[in-house]
């Protein structure tokens, strides 16, 4: 039985932790036959001084996936059908793509956002979809091989949804029309991040070291892939029609939960906008939603059909561990534990290509993308729990193996470089009107130069080795690190974890 209780004190706990003067959030539990409880703390409002609470109306960002999927299936979506067919438009590479694997972040779709970001495109830029469009039918190519690694993409989604509503089924329309008058919620789906809803919860991060609270800001419009607005209260509404079975889209549960298989027949842990989530040997359902100043998380456990919410406003909040805490304490399961002495500590690159970890203090990065690790279940080896970001690792002499997205994975360490001087010059990608300029110095320091006009910025590059670097990209609240890889003579390939296409030529 659930020990309602314990989960309680546990979602307490989170809540209490945000101060009432600061940004906040709420934690809601619930099962299949109502809500047991109620938790919020914070501000929804800094400038208003509103009080977050289970009736605040907030960005769900990717929790907004699986409800797309669910009406994408209500429908009558063909799963199976090539994104070309859909949307005949699009570029050959991504045409052949299907529908079920690109909704199951299985088929290699670069990411918009990061991709154009590695174009010097702040990600507050106001772009529309008619620019999206144009941007998307630059893409020279897939991240990689349909089936063959799970890789975190929004493009799908903005494709699918598109798609669909040129056969006249609009997904907005269905959030705001047929969904709230089934459920009695008040579901909005934006179509820009302007657009004012009322008593929508701002999102907060907070700069270092003045640790000033910053409103968020998104420019991209947005889409299937994170554009749902609701509260606490509208969210568990929903997900106790989907436990039941009894919801406006049907009972579609099983099919939006059942793992997404590699081409080789392996599962991975991702289905149609719902991530799989394994703690005590207890299978749970759930997904993660991120905004800028939006952090998210719910779980259901299908056994018992209890769930826990848990919705932030501030960007420091990692939504999925302590949604994984409220859950442990509800069903008497134990987290594993964290695993920071497991691997070695450093940077780390494969002996070809643009992939790069680091691992500091228990926390690695890939391309950029960074998890949390703990111990698995083999002596040695340091897991994570995200299923948008699998990984499976171990200490390989001096380097790190394993798998990162279930593709095998092996590095070595990085050793002291300097860059070859066929890395240096300005550099080209026509089709997406980006620039680049790499300078070497003869102490063998590098820096590289993008973007126009007061956009235009210097920053130092870090060596890998003679033909790859690391090149800090974005800004707060979401930096990152991207690989800038000589792949052959005149061919320059800038790479993130959810963007790998985007190749520059010398001018």
């Amino acid at each position: 039985m659930p020990d309602w209780k314990a989960a309680a004190t546990e979602a307490e706990a989170i809540t209490r932790a945000w101060p009432a003067s600061e940004p906040g959030g709420a934690v809601l539990l619930f099962d299949r036959d109502g809500i047991r409880g109620e938790f919020a703390g914070g501000l929804a409002s800094l400038a208003h001084g509103i009080a977050f609470s289970a009736a605040t109306p907030t960005r769900y960002a990717s929790l907004t996936k699986h409800v797309f999927c669910a009406f994408a299936l209500h429908h009558g979506l063909d799963l199976a059908a090539p994104l070309g067919t859909l949307l005949p438009d699009l570029p050959d590479a991504l045409a052949g793509v299907p529908a079920w694997r690109a909704l199951g972040m299985t088929g290699g779709l670069p990411d918009l956002m990061q991709s154009y970001g590695l174009c010097g495109v702040p990600y507050t830029t106001a772009l529309d979809n008619a620019a999206l469009d144009a941007f998307t039918a630059t893409l020279p190519g897939l991240d990689t091989r349909p089936g063959t690694e799970v890789s975190y993409s929004n493009t799908g989604y903005r494709l699918v949804e598109q798609a669909m509503a040129r056969h006249g089924q609009v997904f907005g329309v269905w959030v705001e029309g047929a969904l709230n008058a089934a459920l009695g919620t008040g579901f909005r789906f934006p179509a820009a991040w302007d657009r004012p809803l009322p008593g929508l919860a701002d999102g907060y991060w907070r700069s270092a070291p003045q640790q000033e609270w910053h409103a968020g800001s998104y420019g991209m419009a947005l889409s299937a892939s994170g554009a749902l607005t609701g509260s606490a209260r509208d969210l568990a509404t929903w997900l106790r029609a989907l436990l039941r079975g009894d919801g406006p889209a049907g009972d579609v549960l099983a099919r939006l939960a059942a793992p997404a298989p590699l081409a080789d027949g392996r599962p991975t842990g991702y289905g149609l906008g719902l991530a799989l989530a394994e703690i005590g040997g207890r299978r749970l359902i759930g997904h993660g939603g991120s905004l800028p100043g939006h952090k998210n998380h719910f779980l259901l456990d299908p056994e018992s059909g209890a769930g826990v919410i848990l919705l932030s406003n501030r960007e420091e909040t990692e939504p999925m561990l302590p949604a994984l805490r409220v859950m442990a304490a509800l069903l008497g399961l134990e987290l594993p534990p964290r695993a920071p002495e497991l691997l070695p500590e450093g940077l780390f690159i494969e002996a070809a290509g643009p992939a790069w970890i680091e691992h500091r203090a228990g926390a690695l990065s890939f391309l950029g993308a960074t998890e949390a690790l703990y111990a698995g279940a083999q002596p040695g080896e340091a897991i994570s729990l995200s299923p948008y970001l699998p990984i499976r690792l171990r200490r390989d002499g001096e380097g790190i193996a394993g798998e990162i997205g279930h593709a095998p994975r092996h590095f070595h360490p990085v050793r002291p470089a300097s860059l070859s001087s066929g890395m240096a010059g300005t550099w080209r990608a026509t089709a997406q009107h980006a620039e680049m300029e790499i300078t070497i110095a003869r102490d063998g320091s590098a820096t590289c130069a993008m973007g126009a006009g007061p956009l235009h910025r210097r920053a130092e590059l870090t060596a890998l080795d003679a033909t790859r670097a690391l090149l800090p990209i974005g800004a707060a609240p979401w930096p990152s690190r991207a690989c800038l890889w000589l792949e052959a003579p005149g061919v320059l390939r800038v790479v993130t974890n959810r963007s790998r296409v985007l190749t520059f030529r010398p001018v």
